[in-house]
């Protein structure tokens, strides 16, 4: 919606199968164009850990980053490797809650070089996103994957989520061409359902 530019950061390369799990659930990202950069923050060697460092650092360079993400996932972790001086405070995963215990409580500005072209904003972990700010109808205008399939849809105020004749829909299913061959979806159910989700909490809110 802001038109800022994304690069998703899939930590803790070491954890099996979790990891190549979470790799192939963000395929969808990574084919309408997202970068997904892996990253295992604590290796076991240092060659292990400073690959991943050395590319994310090349790519932050000269860039304000804000440092997003929920609890647990490392960004302290990260925002100590870059930017040693800053001494974040890394927290453990509450097994109970299974979700991060929250040990930054503040958003930090911190420099990463001595000529300050580079800077990382640190943020508190997060157990919500809320996208109060837009219209249900915006939604699929924002969402890549569902936007290069709109104009194509029978009624001009489709919501794509049950109407006939949805070209949105047609591409979660998986539609056939003009021969009859099935064509390859374009929009995976997963983002398909975030999407259906979204838009029923975004409608929920408008509604009080």
């Amino acid at each position: 919606d802001a038109g800022i530019p994304v690069l998703i950061v899939l930590n803790k390369s070491d954890l099996q199968p979790a990891f190549d799990q979470a790799w192939e659930r963000l395929e969808s990202y990574r084919r309408m164009g997202c970068d997904v950069l892996p990253l295992r923050l604590k290796g076991q060697t240092a060659a292990e850990t400073e690959q991943g460092l050395i590319e994310l650092e090349q790519r932050l360079a000269g860039k304000t980053t804000l440092v997003l993400g929920p609890s647990g996932v490392g960004k302290s972790t990260l925002v100590n490797r870059l930017v040693p001086h800053a001494k974040a405070l890394t927290g453990e995963i509450s097994r109970a809650l299974n979700s991060g215990k929250h040990t930054t409580t503040s958003t930090t500005w911190y420099w990463v070089d001595e000529t300050r072209s580079t800077a990382l904003i640190d943020s508190p972990g997060f157990q919500e996103f809320g996208l109060n700010h837009i219209e249900p109808m915006q939604l699929a205008h924002l969402m890549p994957d569902l936007r290069a399939t709109l104009g194509h849809c029978r009624f001009y105020n489709c919501t794509h989520l049950h109407e006939p004749g949805c070209a949105v829909r047609d591409q979660v299913m998986g539609a056939e061409d003009a021969g009859g061959a099935s064509k390859e979806k374009s929009i995976g159910d997963n983002r398909y359902r975030i999407y259906g989700e979204l838009f029923a909490e975004l409608s929920a809110r408008r509604s009080y």
